[in-house]
């Protein structure tokens, strides 16, 4: 699945990647499962914070909860450009994440290697 995703991402991105490069991003091929029930007061938590996924990709299954947030590149003709804002959760819905070692490649590709690596942080 990781295999087919990647193909797809970065064929729409222009790359073709051998499988010397592919195993470069597949790595170990470690999955880590992560369950966060439900806090009894909503209230007192903090989360997890800014943070950028330092794995290839991030594959979430939302519920009702929410808590999802990005931020909106300072280059985008919106009125919010700049600052994070709330994904509204649709439970039963898969979210994939592009982590760090795809939006490398992909700030390679547009010569913007500073730019984007801040538009990421």
């Amino acid at each position: 699945m990781v295999r087919k995703l990647l193909e797809a991402l970065m064929g729409n991105l222009g790359v073709e990647l051998d499988d010397s490069k592919m195993d470069a991003f597949i790595g170990k091929k470690m999955v880590n499962m992560n369950f966060y029930p439900t806090c009894p007061n909503p209230e007192l938590t903090v989360g997890v914070g800014r943070h950028s996924d330092m794995s290839t990709l991030t594959i979430l299954l939302q519920d009702g909860i929410g808590g999802l947030y990005v931020r909106v590149p300072e280059d985008v003709d919106m009125e919010k450009k700049g600052e994070w804002i709330e994904i509204p959760p649709i439970p039963g819905a898969i979210v994939i994440n592009v982590g760090t070692k795809v939006q490398s490649i992909e700030c390679e590709l547009h010569a913007q290697n500073l730019e984007c690596q801040q538009q990421y942080s």
